[in-house]
C-alpha cells in the first residue's frame, strides 16, 4: 500500500490501512516518542493516541511521514507537559538550553509567533547539512548528546560545542528580528 492509499484507507476507516501504517511507520514513530519521553510505557500510550487520532481524522494528510513525525512529537510534548505539571521533569533541560535565545511562545501574540516560526525556519535552512541534522535531532527530536555524538562519530564535547555555537547564532538572529529572551 502506498502512503496515499493508506491515508485514503484511514479516511474510510479501513483496518488494513491502519495495520499497514503501523507496520511501515510504527518503529519510526516509537523512536521519536522514546527519544522525548524516555519511557516505553509512555511512548506506547503516545502511539496509541496517535493511531486513534489517525483513525478518527485520517483524511487530508499530505506527506504522511512528516505528518506522523510532527503528530507523535506533539503528543509526546503534551505528555511531558502533563509530567511537568505533576513534578518537574528532566526533559525540561531541552527547553532550558534554548530558553536563553527563544522567548516563551505561549506569551507571544499570534503574529509574533508566526514571525518567530519564519525566522526559525530561515535559521535552520541556512545551516549546513551537518549543523541542521545536529540541531534538529537535538532540539526537535530530543536526542541525547551521547546518542547523537555516537551517531555522528564525534566526541560529545565537539557536539556540545557545536550546539552552543548554534544557539549563540540563533540568539543573534532572533535579537536582530526583535525577539529577546
Amino acid at each position: 500500500m502506498t502512503d496515499e492509499e493508506i491515508t485514503q484507507g484511514l479516511a474510510k476507516e479501513d483496518e488494513e490501512a491502519l495495520l499497514c501504517l503501523q507496520q511501515r511507520y510504527g518503529a519510526y514513530c516509537r523512536s521519536i516518542a522514546l527519544s522525548l519521553l524516555r519511557s516505553e510505557e509512555e511512548a506506547e500510550l503516545c502511539l496509541n493516541d496517535l493511531w486513534f487520532s489517525l483513525w478518527q481524522h485520517g483524511e487530508n494528510i499530505g506527506n504522511l511521514k512528516a505528518y506522523l513525525a510532527k503528530a507523535v512529537r506533539n503528543l509526546a510534548l503534551k505528555q511531558i507537559e502533563k509530567n511537568i505539571a505533576k513534578k518537574r521533569s528532566a526533559h525540561i533541560a531541552l527547553l532550558d538550553e534554548l530558553s536563553e535565545c527563544i522567548p516563551d511562545p505561549l506569551r507571544e501574540k499570534e503574529l509574533e509567533r508566526w514571525v518567530l516560526r519564519e525566522v526559525l525556519q530561515g535559521f535552520v535552512q541556512g545551516l549546513s547539512p551537518k549543523e541542521r541534522h545536529a540541531f534538529l535531532e537535538r532540539y526537535w527530536y530530543g536526542r541525547s548528546i551521547a546518542e547523537l555524538a555516537q551517531e555522528l562519530g564525534w566526541r560529545e564535547a565537539k557536539l556540545t560545542s557545536l550546539l552552543f555555537r548554534l544557539r549563540k547564532r540563533l540568539k543573534k538572529v532572533l535579537e536582530k528580528e526583535g525577539f529577546h529572551p
